[in-house]
């Protein structure tokens, strides 16, 4: 499908983009444009702890390794 942006930059297509939907708009290296609709994830939540000096810590220790693992897994899939 061949789609044209209007004289503000915009493009229109209610099939492809429905309304109040969030979209990722990235430039490849090519030239084309690459659209990806945005959804809603279920994130884990940690509830913070306060210590005695007022200070918020969370509750376990979480290392880099684990971090960066889901954010590699989230990565992937997309």
């Amino acid at each position: 499908m061949k789609l044209v942006a209007g004289k503000n930059g915009r493009i229109c297509s209610a099939e492809l983009f429905p309304p109040r939907t969030a979209f990722d708009a990235s430039r490849q290296a090519d030239g084309s444009v690459r659209i990806v609709q945005l959804v809603e994830k279920e994130v884990p939540l940690v509830k913070p702890i306060r210590t005695r000096e007022g200070f918020l810590m969370l509750p376990v220790k979480v290392s880099r390794e684990s971090i960066r693992a889901a954010l590699r897994a989230d990565h992937d899939a997309q």
